[in-house]
């Protein structure tokens, strides 16, 4: 009796190489549910699938990292230079408007007041009368032992009624005290101005004053009080016949005043024409007429800034 022939024994598959395969097949573009459905048929013996663990780990490993992704900076948000611009632009504009107007608005806010063009008297309840130019203004306090007069701007004429109680009339920082019953007090474009018609007045300027006489006149700013000169009290007040008597006045001065007789200030852009000298009558009343015919004579051009202003070059 011949022997029976032994039965070969299949060989197991290797579960890295059956691994490998997958790891293949899984990746081709026609991989289809059928396919995924086996592998994980495969995937149900413990080997196989620690054999793919192990493949897919080791491919991981060796794939480039991802670039990191930049993290989002944070913008500093920014005004808009245009916007910057234009609310510069407007506070200058809105400025400007304030620096041209601020004088009538000023004017308008005083007690009393008078138009441009305009000249009014004014009886007070203590007697006194206050004879205002055009474009002045003034406020008034009574109550007190001491009786205040405030002059903003332009000029009067002061007819003091005497009731036994002192007068004080402030311009500016300067303090006028009254001692006698007439006098004028006018603010011009960079200093003011004290005439005595009757009596005495003495302007207090900080540490220094001045006493002024009947018939005489002084000039007087912030800093410092000039030197009292004797004065023509006839041409002090021509201006409440609506005339400006200039004697050797400055050229500029003389714009000032029939400028200022308008409700505008002066802005003078000739240099040679602050030294010259004029002489003559010129009639306030009709202020815009003799201004161009002075202009004319002394060769100088105007124009008027919104009412304003009044720029001569």
């Amino acid at each position: 009796m011949s022997p029976m022939s032994a039965v070969q024994p299949q060989p197991q598959p290797d579960p890295q190489q059956e691994a490998l395969r997958w790891f293949s097949v899984l990746r081709q573009p026609g991989c289809d549910a059928q396919t995924r459905q086996a592998f994980g048929a495969w995937c149900q013996d413990p080997l196989n699938a620690h054999a793919y663990a192990e493949l897919e780990a080791c491919w991981q490993q060796l794939q480039p990292a991802p670039p990191a992704r930049p993290r989002p900076r944070l913008i500093k948000a920014r005004r808009s230079r245009l916007g910057k611009c234009l609310a510069l632009l407007f506070l200058l504009v809105l400025g400007a408007l304030a620096y041209l107007y601020w004088p009538l608005m000023q004017r308008l806010g005083s007690e009393l007041h008078t138009d441009v063009g305009e000249r009014r008297s004014v009886r007070l309840t203590d007697g006194s009368t206050l004879h205002l130019d055009s474009a002045s203004a003034m406020n008034v306090d009574l109550r007190g032992r001491t009786r205040l007069l405030h002059l903003v701007q332009g000029q009067v004429d002061v007819e003091v009624m005497l009731d036994g109680r002192a007068m004080e009339i402030e311009v500016a920082d300067a303090r006028i005290q009254v001692y006698g019953t007439r006098l004028t007090v006018a603010r011009h474009a960079g200093y003011n101005e004290l005439t005595v018609l009757s009596g005495k007045a003495m302007v207090i300027q900080g540490g220094d004053q001045r006493m002024v006489s009947s018939g005489e006149r002084v000039t007087f700013n912030d800093a410092h009080i000039d030197a009292v000169k004797k004065t023509d009290a006839a041409a002090a007040i021509a201006w409440r016949k609506g005339y400006l008597q200039a004697h050797d006045m400055p050229l500029g001065d003389v714009l000032e005043r029939l400028a200022g007789h308008q409700g505008q200030r002066l802005a003078l852009w000739n240099e040679q024409a602050v030294y010259r000298r004029v002489s003559g009558t010129f009639n306030l009343d009709r202020s815009e007429e003799t201004l161009a015919k002075l202009a004319a004579e002394q060769h100088l051009q105007l124009h008027s800034l919104l009412g304003q202003w009044l720029i001569a070059r």
